[in-house]
């Protein structure tokens, strides 16, 4: 039998992950015929069309859906009041309203889209980045404490109004506040790596507060659980020092008692009550009818 805590977050992996499928659905069919359009694909069977507009349509979207589940179970951990819509730890006056807020959104007055700033904390990513390989191998510089650089770097861009900066995830765990770029799982190429970091370093600069902590975070880990992840962020950020990979997310946001494996199956268990499977079938039919 379920505890309460694991009965709330079933409920919000099936309300999240369920409205995903009515969004999916709104726009399958649209989605579907703007494929049938590509003569690059005229001699695949239209089931196979359909699947792959499915495929493309859940790998883009689902992503949204599993970050607002692990911003409402970062709650269930933490409490409302440290997982905000509105991140503002320094208390910069805003007349934003959180119910406005899509997700969550960091307020500042250090102008984080100034062009001098941004390319300062380009020019410091690239200054610590990895090198060498093997046993040579020096990782990058870029770890907790040399991020704290940044700091009184972005203190120059101050301004009289404020700004904002969209945060994938971000909340007080009693001690410091923790800034994620959080990512599916994390395969990135080389040309986006960069510019991922810079962001979520950016997002540091703009938080600005000496008890803070910026991740890469990935919701699985794309080379298995139990196996050293790879990826491009890692010649641009300190690992693992800087990651949370898959269960090791999960572990940080999990309320007490839920481990990584009893959320696995809380999660299985609530999209085989969704019936995803008969859903993909009912949408592909009427796409091929």
């Amino acid at each position: 039998m379920m505890t309460e805590t694991e009965r709330k977050i079933k409920e919000i992996v099936f309300d999240e992950f369920g409205k995903l499928i009515k969004n999916i659905e709104g726009d399958f069919g649209k989605n579907y015929i703007k494929k049938r359009y590509n003569f690059l694909l005229s001699q695949l069977d239209e089931t196979i069309t359909a699947n792959m507009v499915f495929v493309s349509s859940f790998e883009s979207k689902s992503g949204y859906a599993i970050e607002a589940c692990a911003k409402r179970i970062a709650r269930l951990r933490f409490g409302e009041e440290n997982v905000p819509n509105i991140v503002n730890p320094r208390n910069i006056e805003h007349d934003l309203k959180p119910a406005s807020i899509n997700g969550q959104v960091l307020v500042t007055d250090i102008d984080t889209d100034n062009g001098d700033l941004r390319g300062k904390i380009s020019s410091f990513r690239a200054n610590h980045v990895a090198s060498g390989k093997g046993g040579a191998r020096v990782k990058s510089g870029v770890t907790q404490e040399s991020i704290k650089d940044l700091i009184p770097l972005a203190q120059k861009y101050r301004t009289s109004h404020y700004h904002t900066k969209p945060v994938d995830l971000a909340f007080f765990d009693g001690k410091d506040w923790i800034v994620m770029e959080l990512k599916a799982g994390g395969d990135l190429d080389s040309s986006n790596a960069p510019s991922n970091v810079e962001k979520l370093l950016t997002i540091y600069a703009g938080l600005n507060i000496p008890n803070s902590k910026a991740y890469f975070a990935t919701l699985y880990n794309k080379n298995g659980e139990g196996n050293t992840w790879t990826g491009a962020v890692k010649k641009h950020m300190a690992y693992p020092e800087m990651f949370l990979i898959g269960k090791k997310f999960w572990e940080t946001i999990l309320p007490a008692g839920i481990t990584y494996e009893a959320f696995a199956e809380i999660y299985k268990e609530a999209l085989q009550e969704l019936d995803l499977n008969m859903h993909i079938k009912e949408m592909i039919e009427r796409a091929v009818e």
